[in-house]
């Protein structure tokens, strides 16, 4: 049947994606506190607060998750839209982290770890070992659902409708469109870059193809933060416009620099062997040259940095 690759394809995506929210959800609910104040104390400035973003992102394995958490502080009071921004901008960086993670091929060895969490969940209550085995379920998890993916994907290359819709994907526009739209459905920008790499290693899709897919995935990622900032006060919607303007203007300034500077194909000489670690490379660049671009501009007039709601951090530091 023509519909069963498709129907494992997705059944590998969700299987990393709930990989990644059992890891999330775990260390959220083990080191919520802890991560809270960490986001608060280690914002003093732009470089600080953008290694926070980037570190607390690669920790919870969801820059949405990040930027939501980032939005609440903002409409408390707790945080500056200043330091909001570089939250956000490091954010972005972290979460090409799990990317570069999955590109090394002792990755295919990982599912492992899901029997050694499975082992975890099984010792002894008073061990205290639960939170333990569920994210290390979930890291294996993840890796199980790229073997899913790719296995799945072997049998989808060989349909000509296939390479026929993924071709519409090879022009800037529709390929950031495609990118912005899955990311946003599966509010997942690190399950999107796990699909590219195991698409384009099969040879289904093009390095210029997962370029623009990867910028519109940036743009997808805002979705969450977009949602979860309607019910809060106008900070947080702020911290939301702020996170889609970023990405979006981000997306337009590499896809005109690819236009003059064949970026995909400098890129894809360097590691031409290894189709994986080229979207990961793809992905860190531009999200590390967004960083530094931002780092280094002169965007402090632009807020109102000094001005902050002296709200105690008590009753927000308690929160679950």
């Amino acid at each position: 049947m023509i519909i069963m690759p498709f129907i494992f394809l997705s059944a590998g995506v969700s299987v990393f994606i709930l990989g990644m929210l059992m890891i999330k959800h775990t260390l959220r609910r083990s080191f919520s506190d802890r991560i809270k104040t960490f986001l608060v104390r280690f914002t003093k400035n732009r470089l600080s607060a953008c290694i926070t973003g980037a570190a607390v992102t690669f920790c919870l394995q969801s820059s949405s998750a990040s930027s939501v958490l980032t939005a609440a502080f903002a409409d408390s009071g707790v945080l500056t839209l200043y330091q909001a921004f570089f939250i956000i901008v490091g954010a972005n960086l972290g979460t090409t982290f799990t990317g570069l993670f999955t590109a090394f091929p002792f990755f295919k060895a990982l599912p492992v770890f899901t029997v050694i969490g499975i082992i975890l969940l099984m010792l002894p209550e008073r061990l205290k070992m639960t939170d333990a085995g569920i994210a290390v379920s979930g890291f294996g998890l993840m890796f199980t659902g790229m073997h899913i993916m790719g296995e799945a994907s072997g049998e989808i290359s060989s349909f000509t409708f296939v390479s026929d819709i993924l071709a519409v994907s090879d022009s800037p526009l529709t390929g950031v469109l495609t990118g912005a739209f899955f990311t946003a459905v599966i509010q997942s920008s690190s399950a999107v870059t796990a699909l590219l790499q195991v698409l384009s290693s099969r040879g289904i899709i093009g390095i210029r193809q997962v370029y623009y897919i990867l910028l519109g995935s940036n743009i997808g990622t805002c979705a969450t933060c977009a949602a979860a900032s309607i019910g809060l006060r106008d900070s947080a919607k702020k911290v939301s416009l702020m996170h889609i303007f970023y990405n979006f203007a981000g997306a337009v300034i590499f896809v005109i620099i690819a236009e003059i500077i064949p970026v995909p194909e400098l890129i894809q000489s360097v590691s031409p062997e290894n189709i994986s670690m080229q979207t990961a490379v793809l992905n860190i660049f531009f999200n590390l040259a967004s960083a530094v671009l931002a780092l280094f501009l002169p965007v402090k007039p632009l807020f109102n940095a000094k001005k902050r709601n002296k709200l105690s951090l008590k009753p927000v530091l308690s929160e679950k």
